[in-house]
């Protein structure tokens, strides 16, 4: 990423959006992240801009470590269940996981993957009920699944 010093935030070509947002303050954020992720960072705006031309400009900004791309990965999971393969329990959802490439997807894919879930929930609490277990047994056997 480009170094945007306070100076920079005052006097150059992102200065009037940055005195209007609140909370927004100009950073180096290869002084405040370490090496490693600095190169991370810099070599992942860097492959984006190869895609993007200007990504990566003088007049980009970024704000913390969120930009507007999408995840590169994507969790597998059974098209059905949504459960991820290979590691039981685990559902991923929306766009972190790679399901969804932006706000309204994601949410979208969150409703998919809560309606898949909803019936492992109930089917958990149900089977504890059923065995006697006290309630708080019955939120635990959910956690164990």
């Amino acid at each position: 990423p480009h170094t945007h010093t306070p100076e920079m935030a005052r006097d150059g070509p992102m200065a009037p959006r940055l005195r209007e947002t609140i909370g927004v303050a100009a950073a180096p954020l290869h002084e405040l992240y370490p090496p490693p992720l600095t190169a991370a960072l810099r070599d992942g705006m860097r492959a984006f801009a190869a895609s993007f031309p200007g990504f990566d400009g003088q007049a980009a900004l970024l704000h913390g470590v969120e930009t507007r791309t999408s995840a590169p990965v994507q969790v597998s999971r059974d098209h059905e269940t949504c459960e991820a393969l290979g590691l039981r329990g685990l559902f991923p959802a929306g766009e972190g996981a790679g399901y969804a490439g932006g706000i309204v997807s994601a949410a979208v894919d969150g409703i998919r993957v809560a309606e898949a879930l909803l019936p492992v929930l109930v089917g958990g609490i149900a089977a504890a009920r059923a065995s006697g277990a006290p309630s708080g047994a019955a939120q635990e056997e959910v956690g164990q699944r």
